[in-house]
């Protein structure tokens, strides 16, 4: 998915523990549209989900 880093509003990451995985989701505000959710990954560790959360920054910073 490619978004415009100009238009981003706010982005939240949402970690759920399954008690198994991590599962890391971010949820997107984008200006003049509503929030959305978007799946970034399902982790065994929580260190992954962070270093997932990291590099999904990193990405949007180079858009």
């Amino acid at each position: 998915m490619w978004i415009n880093p100009e238009h981003v509003v706010s982005l939240v990451p949402k970690v759920q523990n399954d008690g198994t995985h991590h599962v890391l989701r971010v949820e997107i505000k984008l200006v003049g549209a509503p929030a959305f959710g978007a799946w970034l990954g399902r982790f065994e560790f929580g260190a992954a989900a962070d270093v997932r959360w990291r590099e999904f920054l990193e990405d949007l910073a180079e858009q």
